[in-house]
């Protein structure tokens, strides 16, 4: 909406026009209030008519407004009319340093201190846990005094818009639907990180190298990253690098290298942290001016100053090619005050050959740090690992090498490691040793070790329950109701309130099965184990852990929060900030993969993106386990599908708000979006014919829904309600879905397509029976079932009368099963192999026994659905293949550590 001058947007009376660009009109108006100038930007005005994306931004808005330093441009509020949202900001006069640019190089020592006051706006903003995303020239302001602003933070994440006005490599490209969905990008093209070019998600290192190109630009007058038009200057940025001579030789030689290394195309090489820039550019690491870590941790260390390496002299040799493992003493050795971050590999290539994403796609904690912080346990292979923090490697932890499928917790004396392994709860010591079983459990949803050597433990749907830290009959301590689900008990202070993730159906809006929003709608809650009071501590969050600094820690989505907490009077006494972005979570039971020692360090793993969200190819693979690549560029695939007649791929392509995209194999073209709105789109399924694809969908309430395959139309509701999943088709046109009825199992049943009806279930049993595969002729229903075994085995039944007869396929495991076309075979995962039976179905149902194929541990299998096919003529199957896997030890999870994290805490969130 264009305003005129003397027109009102609230308070506000605009006085002039003074730019515009992709994320909206800017205006001069008059406060009329408190009698100052201000500068309105009018947001586009498709966000009037979305109120999914208005509510997005207001939350975004929130967290910007936060912001309060000297170099960055303050948000003063967002004021709403009937036509129009607008920001209220802090007018800036003068230049933009682009307008600076265009005049030719600035001066080295000019440049210098400009740059440095932009890395101290950038250092402040991501210590809030905010991103600029889209740090240029054009967004930055030089006054007449020489202070220097950064304007627009956090916005390229909050508005989506087209590109308006100026170059369109220096106009911001973006989309509302997530960064990392097929061909979506958010920021500008000239100054685009290469992981953000790619439409990965980023996080404060795509900052960085927007601030070494900004630097570049700064030093020679032009661009690091030259094109003619977007998609030249994005190939630019993949695949070329900076013309180095041009830049001034009066560059002193220090600063040379922050530049080469912001401007590193790998990430994982690239400078972490702005503070490492602003204090490399200030010649802090010099060679010249080392000191001993004992002399720098006499004066007390600010939050902006991490992380400092904790040996100094290794920090300065590996400090411009980054650092992936840092070798500590124990960490009760080091200073008190010092603040310090560092990356720790899971283990070395031989200890994680298989699954080395397990990490993320847990449904269990993964992690655990010891009481004093000197060591890390965590899960892996079925096993649990031990890592040291002043040693190089990890090793497995005697006696859980079979079965253990996660959750470690450590008891509070540091001698004991409480898991989860056969369906029981045990324990074994930190060195290793017999297993103990202290309870029969179907499974555990988080759990802690009191000091008074009582363990609290979840149930899901059963509600939480503890046992005597030396085993016994355990007891139910609290329930829930119908629909609910609880995680993560923790015994507060006192002895009575116990703190827990609650998370109800009927309450949570819309969800898709596995997704990690299914339990983003959840609560954190303190309950009475004496009156049965329950109190609401955090409306929306998961898995609340209360820690000795009087905090409430919690997660949203992919971000930690904060809220300062009495535990007295079991409340919050403040607002909520956020303090680490991008934790793993796993995507069923609400846990988030992080873990808090008692001396103030925190552990976690880094989050890969929604449910995943790693690079991915579609490949095919033939009988003998030749591979042909399907697509050029990878991408965030889920869940691929062959059309009837194999001429076309349907796939989910996961992201901040997932999407289906099309493949037609016979068009050079290649991808196609093929749904488009904000809501959750995944698991598509073609139509017997080919002339439709249904898919599970949040949107309307969530359900099924069913759209032409030529992307005509809108989409049609199917079948109504959440957790719903295509599988097959019935001979008779029916659909064969997985529904989660509750927290606890996953059954299967069928739907008419003639109405929007609801699931009549074919198999609903206490033990979760998953992934169901019908036979071509529609007489059998194969599925993996939990029912006797730990491990998922493969079952056959008759369809639809299930109760007439049953075959278990599998003997040492198995998942996803899918027949051939043509009926003569069904194939599944076993043991890192892809298994086949030769099946007869005249009048009874005979097969033969299971034989391997090929081997699949190159191949990625994300999620709960069954994530690969097979060709119509049965001799290539479909499947998903990282990008870079061939390496396994480049992609194997690491975990974050921050040393004295508890003084950070501290000083971000005070305590009243």
């Amino acid at each position: 909406m264009a305003l005129a001058t003397g027109m009102r947007v609230g308070i506000y009376e605009v006085t002039a026009k003074i730019g515009e660009g992709g994320m909206g009109e800017v205006y001069q108006a008059r406060d009329t209030t408190l009698d100052r100038d201000v500068a309105l930007k009018v947001l586009p005005e498709a966000f009037t008519a979305d109120p999914d994306r208005l509510a997005r931004f207001q939350r975004e808005a929130k967290v910007l407004a936060s912001l309060n330093h000297p170099n960055i441009g303050a948000i003063h509020g967002l004021e709403s009319t009937e036509d129009a949202q607008a920001l209220v900001l802090e007018l800036i006069e003068g230049p933009t340093l682009a307008d600076r640019i265009a005049e030719g190089p600035i001066p080295v020592d000019e440049a210098l201190n400009i740059a440095n006051q932009i890395a101290e706006a950038l250092e402040a903003a991501h210590e809030q846990g905010i991103v600029h995303r889209d740090l240029k020239p054009a967004n930055v302001k030089v006054k007449s005094d020489g202070t220097v602003k950064v304007l627009d933070f956090g916005l390229a994440k909050a508005v989506a818009s087209d590109t308006r006005g100026g170059s369109e490599t220096t106009s911001a490209t973006m989309s509302i639907t997530g960064a990392t969905q097929m061909g979506m990008v958010i920021g500008t093209a000239a100054y685009m990180a290469p992981e953000q070019a790619r439409g990965k998600s980023v996080d404060q290192r795509a900052d960085v190298w927007a601030f070494g190109a900004v630097l570049y630009e700064m030093f020679t007058g032009r661009k690091a990253f030259p094109g003619d038009d977007v998609s030249d200057t994005l190939a630019t940025v993949l695949k070329s690098d900076p013309e180095w001579d041009v830049v001034s030789k009066a560059v002193p030689d220090h600063v040379h290298q922050v530049l080469r290394a912001s401007l590193e195309k790998d990430q994982k090489q690239r400078l972490h942290h702005m503070a490492d820039v602003r204090l490399a550019m200030a010649g802090a690491f010099k060679v010249e001016s080392i000191a001993s870590i004992e002399s720098v941790a006499k004066s007390p260390l600010k939050v902006w100053q991490r992380p400092i390496p904790a040996a100094m002299a290794v920090s300065i040799a590996v400090f411009f090619t980054g650092f992936s493992a840092w070798q500590l003493t124990r960490s009760d050795s080091m200073p008190a005050n010092l603040i310090a971050t560092f990356s720790v590999p899971a283990s070395s290539e031989e200890d994680l050959t298989e699954d080395v994403d397990v990490v993320w796609r847990s449904a269990r904690h993964l992690v655990a740090l010891s009481p004093d912080g000197s060591q890390i346990v965590y899960a892996a292979n079925n096993q649990l690992y031990l890592r040291r923090l002043g040693q190089l490697g990890a090793t497995v932890i005697p006696g859980t090498e079979s079965g253990t499928t996660g959750t470690p917790f450590i008891s509070p004396d540091g001698e004991w490691i409480g898991f989860f392994a056969n369906r029981q709860l045990q324990k074994v010591a930190m060195g290793g040793g017999a297993p103990v079983t202290l309870a029969d459990t179907a499974d555990l949803w988080g759990a802690t070790w009191g000091a008074d050597d009582t363990i609290l433990f979840g149930q899901g749907a059963e509600g939480l329950w503890r046992v005597p830290g030396a085993g016994g009959t355990p007891e139910v301590v609290i329930t829930v109701g119908e629909g609910e689900a609880a995680h993560g008990p923790q015994m507060l202070p006192g002895n009575e309130w116990v703190l827990f993730s609650l998370h109800s159906q009927r309450t949570e809006g819309v969800i898709i099965a596995g997704a990690r929003s299914n339990w983003n709608s959840s609560q954190v809650v303190a309950q009475s184990v004496e009156t049965g009071e329950r109190r609401v501590l955090v409306d929306r969050g998961t898995d609340g852990r209360y820690l000795p600094t009087g905090h409430l820690v919690y997660a949203v989505d992919a971000d930690l929060f904060a809220v300062p907490f009495d535990s007295e009077g079991v409340r919050t006494t403040g607002g909520p900030v956020s303090v680490v972005e991008g934790v793993a979570a796993a995507v069923q039971t609400g846990g988030v993969h992080f873990s808090v020692a008692n001396n103030g360090s925190l552990l976690y793993v880094p989050d890969r993106g929604v449910a995943g969200g790693a690079d991915r190819f579609l490949v095919w693979v033939d009988r003998e386990g030749r591979e042909e690549l399907v697509t050029d560029g990878p991408d965030s695939y889920m869940a691929p599908r062959v059309s009837p007649d194999g001429t076309r791929i349907v796939v989910g392509v996961e992201g901040e708000n997932s999407d289906i995209w099309t493949v037609d194999l016979r068009d050079e073209r290649g991808n196609r979006r093929f749904t488009f709105d904000v809501a959750d789109d995944l698991d598509p399924l073609w139509t017997p014919d080919g002339e439709h694809v249904v898919f599970s969908s949040g949107r309307e309430a969530g359900g099924l829904f069913r759209r032409p395959a030529d992307g005509t139309g809108e989409p049609e509701l199917l079948v109504a309600g959440s957790l719903m999943r295509p599988y097959g088709w019935t001979d008779d046109g029916q659909l064969v879905v997985l529904g989660v009825r509750d927290n606890s199992s996953a059954d299967i049943g069928v739907a008419s397509l003639d109405s929007v009806t609801e699931v009549t279930w074919l198999l609903a049993e206490a033990f979760g029976e998953r992934r169901p595969s019908l036979s071509p002729d529609g007489r059998w229903l194969a599925y993996q079932s939990h029912e006797e075994r730990r491990q998922p085995e493969i079952v056959v039944r008759p369809f639809p009368n299930v109760e007439e007869g049953r075959w278990q396929i599998s003997s040492e495991g198995g998942e996803g099963p899918l027949w051939s076309r043509d009926g003569a075979e069904l194939f599944y995962r076993a043991e890192n192999k892809l298994m086949v039976t030769r099946v007869e179905t005249g009048g009874t149902f005979d097969y033969t026994t299971p034989d391997a194929l090929f081997d699949l541990s190159s191949y990625e299998f994300p999620g709960s659905n069954r994530n690969y096919d097979i060709s119509p003529e049965g001799e290539r199957f479909l499947f998903l293949k990282t990008a870079g896997n061939e390496n396994a030890s480049d992609s194997r999870p690491s975990f974050v550590v921050t040393l004295n994290w508890f003084e950070e805490l501290r000083e971000r969130v005070p305590i009243p």
